[in-house]
Parts: structure tokens; sequence; C-alpha cells
């Protein structure tokens, strides 16, 4: 019996096969995207043969999922990485797969379908993936566009209490000015904290907090934060937009 023959029978004869060129078979199987698609699953004998049978989808899942969704940054790549990991799964050149023995390919192909509808519905976390990347993204836009401000990442204004951290110090001048990226409710307290040490500590510096959404944060939180702080951005964008123009006057 020929592992087609095998799978089909474990299916209980509800999946067919499709030749798609010599040695490669694309199952036709009720495995579907959430719009109706149908998943693009292949089988074909992996390089080295030994017995074994891949199941893959030659691309097509990383090339669907770039209509709406690009892995264009490390964070949005371990994501994807730690998908496929926890999962079994292998990539190479975009090429998803898992080799399986035959007797062995009805899990197989199961567990490749659930992976290949985790990694095809990225776009739809993107609001979980967003808040994930609040603090690369604002690492990133600094490294690009204020590159023209020197500073430094970590900074510790007290070097023999590391937990008090600064994100970015911008220090162009003796009264330099410490950035904070705030995402998280636990993040602003420890800046709140951070900032009122380093005054009692009679530092000379001035404080900005960027914030990743005013929503994050309870009045309470809000108020002790601006408080203890010497200027908000609301959001990454209006630092975006206005970080420049705070750092160069400040930093003059």
């Amino acid at each position: 019996m020929s592992y087609l023959d095998l799978l089909r029978a474990q299916f209980n004869n509800r999946v067919a096969f499709r030749e798609k060129r010599p040695g490669v078979h694309q199952l036709i199987a009720p495995l579907y995207h959430e719009d109706g698609d149908m998943l693009d699953i292949f089988l074909e004998q992996p390089p080295g043969g030994n017995g074994l049978i891949r199941v893959c989808d030659h691309a097509m899942t990383l090339m669907r999922l770039s209509y709406s969704f690009e892995l264009d940054t490390p964070k949005k790549e371990q994501i994807f990485k730690r998908i496929l990991d926890e999962n079994g799964i292998q990539e190479t050149n975009g090429n998803l797969f898992i080799d399986a023995r035959p007797e062995s390919l009805y899990p197989a192909v199961l567990q490749f379908a659930q992976v290949v509808s985790k990694v095809s519905s990225m776009r739809l976390f993107r609001r979980e993936i967003i808040h994930s990347l609040f603090l690369e993204m604002l690492d990133e836009f600094i490294e690009a566009r204020l590159a023209q401000f020197p500073f430094q990442k970590p900074y510790y204004p007290l070097p023999d209490q590391e937990e008090y951290e600064v994100d970015y110090c911008f220090n162009s001048r003796p009264k330099p000015v410490f950035l904070f990226g705030v995402n998280s409710v636990s993040k602003a307290r420890l800046v709140t904290i951070s900032c009122l040490k380093f005054q009692n500590e009679r530092i000379g510096f001035r404080s900005a907090v960027v914030l990743e959404s005013l929503d994050l944060l309870g009045r309470k939180d809000q108020a002790r934060l601006m408080s203890a702080a010497d200027k908000e951005f609301p959001s990454l964008d209006d630092f975006q937009a206005n970080g420049a123009r705070f750092l160069g006057r400040d930093l003059a």
C-alpha cells in the first residue's frame, strides 16, 4: 500500500490527492482557512528519503499572510519562530514542513494544518503583536531617526542600584534627558518610583515618558506618572512627530 493509500484510509476515504508534478501531491481535504479557502498542503519525499514523507506548504502560507501582514521585524520573526518551534514544524526559504513516517502521516497532517492556521491568523491578533512590539518600535525609531542626539541605553544613574534603570539617556549636555518607554501599568509605576528616586538623590536630569497608549493607565497611575515626569508623550505616534523637536530644544 502506498503512503497515499494509507493516508486516504486514515482519513476514512474523505480526502483525495492531486498530482502537481512527479512525486508531489496536493492534499484535497476538508481543512480550511477561516475565509473558506482550503489549506495548501503538499506531500512529497524529502531529500535523502529514508522512508519519510514530507508534509509541506511550498511557502504558500507565508505568501498568503504577506497580503495583510509582514514578518518585517525581529519581534515578529520571533513570534513566528515560536509558533513553529512549539509545534514541531520546520521552515526553509518560507516553506513550512514536517517529516513523518507513512504510518504517522495522519497526526502529522493534522499537526501541520493546525500550525498553518495559527501562522495565517497572525494578522488577526495584530493588537497583541503591536503591544509586544511597542518597545522594539520605539527603539527602532530612536536608532534610525534620532541618531543626531547621542544617547546611552540602558543607563544607570545610580551605578550601585541597577534596579533604577533608564531606557535612554540623551546626554549631550550636563543636564541629560532620561527617556522611558511605558507599555504596562507595572512599568509606569517603576518609572514613577525611579524618577522620584533620582530627584531625591539630587541627580540633575529631565525626564520624558513615551506611553504606548493613554488608555493603558488608570487615572491614579497616570496622575502619579505625570507628577513625577517632566514630559509625557501620549503615544508612539506623538513621540515620532514631536520627539526630535523636544530633544532639539532640551539638548541644544
